[in-house]
């Protein structure tokens, strides 16, 4: 979400729920207005499957008609031990800069609240917003969860010494992160990739697991499935079935930077035991980071 700083806005605007598919052009026009030349490209990714599995959108109109506030929600679906909930993610919320207040922006997330409270097959609704939108989610009745971190991962450098250094340190994140020998790592193509060859996390009472769908990674990486983009599956010697772990990566760059998009893990195997074949692989690429 995008940040919403004070400016006094200059009427009411009249917001009503939409196929977001059947004003594409206003939307996209609309956020190409307010400085987000990103958004067309997303737009055509992520909201022609997204619709089909039940998004919707909400615009907010002026009194002339013109587009001035968009909010979209999509549907998610999760398992909480035997039981499947559906959850509704609150994304792509901007409004034009002469209704850029708490007030405005604050109706409209009301107006989808309600509408979604009254759609029995939501089970909870969440959000990933930035400083300027939690205010609105909060007085919205939202709670915080949890708060999403970023890591950097040294991987190699071209100076020796420094080189050496980072390689300690993977032999202590090797020594001290519990992690079990023994799995056998293979790097595949993403072009092609069956999500289903990857087993299913094991589903517990107590955490939310998602279900992992293709249109989900082409929805959130730009031109998925790209020659930069690898799985790393990974399988307990001499088994059979699904792979135990498997994780998706995006490069390394021109830069020699990698991404870790991804991370799926059976029952038993943690994120930890595929760190050492990651690094081992990356370092083959030429990866730095």
């Amino acid at each position: 979400m995008m940040t919403i700083p004070p400016v006094t806005p200059r009427g009411k605007a009249r917001i009503a729920i939409a196929n977001p598919l059947e004003y594409a052009a206003e939307i996209k026009e609309l956020f190409l207005t307010q400085d987000r030349p990103d958004f067309p490209d997303f737009f055509d990714r992520a909201y022609p499957a997204a619709v089909r599995s039940g998004a919707m959108s909400w615009l907010g109109r002026d009194e002339t008609g013109r587009l001035v506030m968009h909010q979209a929600c999509f549907l998610r679906r999760f398992r909480l031990g035997q039981r499947e909930v559906s959850a509704g993610l609150l994304t792509n919320l901007l409004v034009a800069r002469e209704y850029r207040s708490f007030f405005p922006a604050l109706a409209l997330t009301k107006h989808v609240v309600h509408d979604l409270e009254a759609h029995r097959g939501i089970d909870f609704l969440y959000a990933d917003p930035n400083e300027g939108s939690r205010a609105v989610l909060q007085a919205a009745r939202f709670a915080r969860a949890g708060t999403l971190v970023r890591y950097v991962l040294p991987v190699a450098d071209g100076r020796v010494v420094v080189d050496v250094g980072i390689r300690l340190f993977h032999a202590l994140l090797r020594a001290t992160g519990g992690a079990p020998a023994g799995l056998d790592a293979v790097p595949q193509a993403a072009q092609g990739f069956s999500l289903e060859s990857v087993a299913a996390p094991h589903p517990t009472s107590q955490h939310l697991t998602p279900y992992r769908e293709p249109a989900l990674y082409v929805s959130r990486m730009s031109g998925y499935p790209s020659d930069l983009d690898w799985w790393l599956t990974f399988r307990r010697p001499r088994t059979s079935g699904p792979a135990d772990g498997a994780l998706l990566i995006r490069g390394p760059d021109a830069a020699g930077v990698a991404f870790l998009r991804a991370v799926r893990c059976a029952a038993g195997v943690g994120p930890a035991a595929m760190v050492p074949s990651l690094i081992a692989e990356l370092r083959r690429r030429g990866c730095a980071r």
